[in-house]
């Protein structure tokens, strides 16, 4: 399969009948072809089967670069939508990404939702769907703490001081439901590491996120994280090895900016740069035997206009109905209505904002398979009893953001959704 059938066949997939079928929206795909079946596609390179886990991608995709493989190098880049990536190779920009495509494979993929970082990470972790390992979205309602919480600060979403709930007895690691790939691959005798923005590297969602792996590297900037990457590799010559990398720079500006803004653009030409200058070019031969690198993104991005957002403690009409915040997202809202409001949250948001919204049940969404299969019991809790989905170019939040957000994710467009998976087998490049 070339990335144009890969692409054909992800926007085909037939949407069930609870969902709109005019938006134009993506099903996530993991039965094979999501960035939530990346973990076992990883096991698999090592010759191994995760357990409890999504499938790995195709065969097909990946069987031609097993032949003395030793090194699995995952980067990540924060909202590097597929369609972005489309975007700039279509402006002549990113030749380095064109480069490395060329001399390996390019796959679009799905990502998971809801499309967002938290979701997303956990799955990159565990190869399982957020409905499976429960960690749904930037805001969750925590039963066990009767509080809705940010996910990334483990903060409630009142407060911004970071790992607050940490302070007061929560172990990150219980809010997740399935264990960590980097234990199976330690299990299997493979190192670990993984290099990450030094800001968070002793956060509690890093200590979740990255549980089970042999050594965190912290950096600054994007410069230095291509350098501890390339570092990395030389300190993991000869061995049978996984390395992680992430860098949030894409998302940061484009959350600030909009995509395909300068800046954004800006960003991008410079995270280029960096892969080509600061990594692939002084790597030795000797660290690219054996190397398979691999490039994706959590979730694209869409530029949602700030009239066309809804804001629910802005809202007394909205807010009267409401138990406990909105959490979720801003493109997936989590809505728990107060005993028998939800009719009147339904005809509210149908009366004040014709067509802005789909409005489900959260059961039936998490039934359908939208947030994947097996459904953990911490799950239901945290999807509330309504899921709302903005149409088009709408979103719902629960209070406006300290900073603000031209871009936005969490939904099921086509920008949101799809991303890339470039692989590249380092010897040929």
């Amino acid at each position: 399969m070339n990335a144009q059938e890969i692409e054909t066949s992800l926007l085909s997939r037939p949407l069930p009948d609870l969902l709109p079928q005019d938006e134009g929206w993506v099903w996530p795909r993991y039965d094979g072809l999501s960035i939530a079946n990346l973990p076992a596609t990883v096991a698999a390179l090592f010759g191994g089967e995760l357990p409890d886990a999504l499938p790995p991608l195709p065969r097909e995709l990946w069987a031609d670069w097993l032949p003395g493989l030793r090194r699995v190098v995952l980067v990540i880049l924060d909202a590097l939508g597929y369609r972005l990536l489309q975007g700039m190779w279509a402006a002549g920009e990113g030749q380095p990404l064109a480069d490395l495509a060329e001399a390996g494979r390019l796959v679009p993929l799905t990502s998971v939702f809801p499309s967002t970082t938290d979701a997303a990470l956990v799955s990159l972790r565990s190869g399982v769907a957020p409905g499976t390992h429960s960690y749904l979205a930037y805001e969750m309602y925590l039963r066990e703490l009767g509080l809705a919480a940010n996910a990334i600060l483990l903060s409630p979403v009142w407060s911004r001081q970071r790992d607050l709930l940490v302070d007061w007895g929560l172990k990150p690691e219980a809010l997740v439901a399935s264990p960590p790939l980097a234990e199976y691959l330690a299990g299997q005798g493979i190192t670990t590491r993984a290099v990450l923005s030094s800001a968070f590297i002793r956060s509690g969602f890093t200590q979740m996120l990255y549980q089970g792996v042999g050594k965190l590297r912290g950096h600054l900037q994007a410069s230095d994280l291509w350098v501890h990457l390339r570092h990395v590799l030389g300190k993991t010559r000869g061995q049978r090895a996984f390395i992680t990398a992430y860098w949030s720079g894409l998302d940061t500006l484009a959350h600030a900016y909009g995509p395909e803004t300068d800046m954004w653009q800006a960003e991008f030409r410079s995270v280029c740069h960096l892969l080509a200058r600061e990594f692939l070019a002084p790597l030795p031969a000797a660290d690219r035997q054996g190397t398979l690198l691999l490039i994706t993104a959590d979730h694209g991005q869409l530029r949602i206009p700030a009239e066309q957002i809804v804001t629910a403690n802005e809202d007394p009409e909205l807010s009267q109905h409401l138990m406990v915040p909105i959490t979720g997202e801003s493109r997936a809202a989590f809505v728990y209505p107060r005993p028998g409001h939800a009719p009147a949250i339904r005809d509210y948001l149908a009366e004040a904002f014709p067509g802005w919204f789909a409005v489900l049940d959260s059961a039936d969404v998490l039934e359908a398979g939208l947030l994947g299969k097996p459904i953990a019991d911490e799950t239901y809790a945290r999807a509330g009893e309504l899921l709302v989905l903005p149409r088009g170019r709408h979103a719902l939040q629960r209070a406006k953001p300290g900073v603000s957000l031209l871009g936005r994710h969490g939904g099921l467009t086509q920008e949101e959704m799809l991303v890339p998976l470039i692989g590249t087998r380092l010897e040929g490049v």
